[in-house]
């Protein structure tokens, strides 16, 4: 068996944060109307009269994600796992590889059935590894997608209660203009009044397996 079927090195789960899901945002709120103290178009048809005035505020949700104390904590709890993950999934990979190594001495020194049939074991934990490598990555995933929807959602109906208290009926995403008055940026805004009313977020815990979701501290890949 050569060593082409121990898996490659690789980062288990990479480091996106929540870029992917900035982008999924910032497009939600690209453009948000605002009336009567809620987000919508239908609520801002109903409040506003033809021909008033845009009020426009600007929000940055990458600094808030970034700055608030849930959104830090958010990505704290997630390098958490991912760490853990990738450390155990590092170890197994090396404990294949030796697995492949030794096979290798051993071909033509033991009987060719006794050799196949080893060869085939070790090439079922390369799959096992590697499909526990893509439940792990999906497990993280959705647990990161859980977390930030709650950090979202705040994030959405403090601008709301911001816009409606200034009198504006356009939110739109700072990274979408280019110039602006200052007065006009409400991020410090929502960032402190964010840490006052959600300073955590709830992330759940990765299920990596049917037994039981993995811990921060002591994920580990499924017992052999």
């Amino acid at each position: 068996m050569s060593s082409g079927h121990s898996p490659e090195p690789r980062s288990v789960i990479g480091r996106p944060g929540m870029i992917r899901l900035t982008v999924l945002w910032m497009l939600a709120i690209l453009v948000v109307f605002v009336g009567n103290g809620s987000l919508g178009g239908e609520a801002l048809a109903q409040a506003r009269p033809v021909g008033a005035p845009v009020v426009v505020i600007i929000v940055d949700v990458q600094q808030i994600q970034r700055e608030s104390l849930a959104g830090k904590g958010l990505i704290t709890q997630r390098d958490k796992y991912q760490q853990s993950f990738q450390a155990d999934f590092n170890a197994a990979r090396q404990r294949l590889q030796a697995s492949d190594q030794e096979l290798a001495k051993q071909k033509g020194t033991i009987p060719q059935d006794a050799y196949d049939q080893k060869a085939k074991a070790l090439e079922q934990q390369v799959v096992a590894f590697q499909r526990r490598t893509q439940v792990a990555v999906r497990a993280l995933e959705k647990s990161t997608e859980a977390a930030a929807a709650e950090l979202m959602n705040a994030i959405l109906g403090i601008t709301g209660e911001v816009a409606n208290e200034m009198g504006a009926n356009l939110v739109i995403p700072k990274q979408q203009v280019v110039l602006h008055e200052p007065s006009m940026d409400v991020t410090p805004k929502v960032i402190e009044r964010l840490n006052r009313r959600l300073s955590a977020v709830n992330f759940p815990a990765p299920v990596v397996d049917d037994a039981e979701p993995a811990a921060a501290s002591t994920a580990k890949p499924n017992k052999k």
